[in-house]
Formats: C-alpha cells, sequence, structure tokens
C-alpha cells in the first residue's frame, strides 16, 4: 500500500512538474507562454489576437468576446496571476478606448506557425459580413 502511495505521489509530482516547465509548447491549442516575453502584437479581428515572443514564439489568442473597440488599439497589457498564459490560467487582456479600461478573458491560447497562419485561422473562424 505505501509503494502504490509512493508511486502515485511521484507520478503526481512529475506529472506538475512537466505543467510548469519552460520548455517551449509543442504547438496547436492550449499552449502557454510568458507573459513577460510578449514583444509584438496585432489584433486581427474584434475577438482575436496574435502576439510574437522575443525569441521567435508565435500566438493566437481568442478572447471571451468580440470587442470591436479592439483592431483600432495601440497598446495592450496581458496580466495573470502566474508568469505562464494558458487557455485555462485566467489570464486578462486589457486595452484602453474613449471610456477607459476595458478588460477580456483570454479564453484560448495557440500556437502558430506565423502570422499570415493566424490571419487564415482568424478568416475560417470569422462569418464573412
Amino acid at each position: 500500500m505505501r509503494r502504490t502511495t509512493a508511486l502515485v505521489v511521484t507520478a503526481v509530482a512529475a506529472l506538475a512538474a512537466l505543467g510548469c516547465s519552460s520548455a517551449p509548447p509543442r504547438g496547436g491549442a492550449d499552449a502557454c507562454f510568458n507573459v513577460r516575453n510578449v514583444d509584438t502584437f496585432s489584433p486581427l479581428h474584434g475577438r482575436y489576437v496574435y502576439v510574437r515572443l522575443i525569441g521567435g514564439g508565435q500566438y493566437l489568442l481568442t478572447l471571451d468576446a468580440v470587442y470591436v473597440q479592439l483592431p483600432y488599439v495601440t497598446g495592450i497589457g496581458i496580466s495573470s496571476e502566474f508568469s505562464r498564459v494558458c487557455s485555462t490560467t485566467g489570464a486578462v487582456l486589457t486595452f484602453r478606448d474613449a471610456t477607459g479600461p476595458i478588460r477580456c478573458r483570454i479564453v484560448a491560447v495557440e500556437t502558430v506557425p506565423s502570422r499570415d497562419a493566424a490571419v487564415e485561422l482568424v478568416r475560417e473562424r470569422t462569418p464573412a459580413r
């Protein structure tokens, strides 16, 4: 019984360590990045933001709703309780408009190979007007 408990504790600790790893994400949905490494951003739609990191990582962020002002902003802030931003960390993207700060919950973080690939994903997910 003690040996089984020890194995379970060891397995849980190993999985937790993997979750906190600083290795770059493998790609696709449910990726993570360190907020301190954000270099540039581009709003691609009222719900999607492309982010490039220092060192070359590229991500598409999906927000909780469409924010019509977002495509026109010149600055954003990304905050999280943790330094890593993932789909499940409750991270928030903030920007200002004429009325003051707007807070948007980040609901998905995906790696993308390029800004063009992010634009194409947004095009596929956004209904034509």
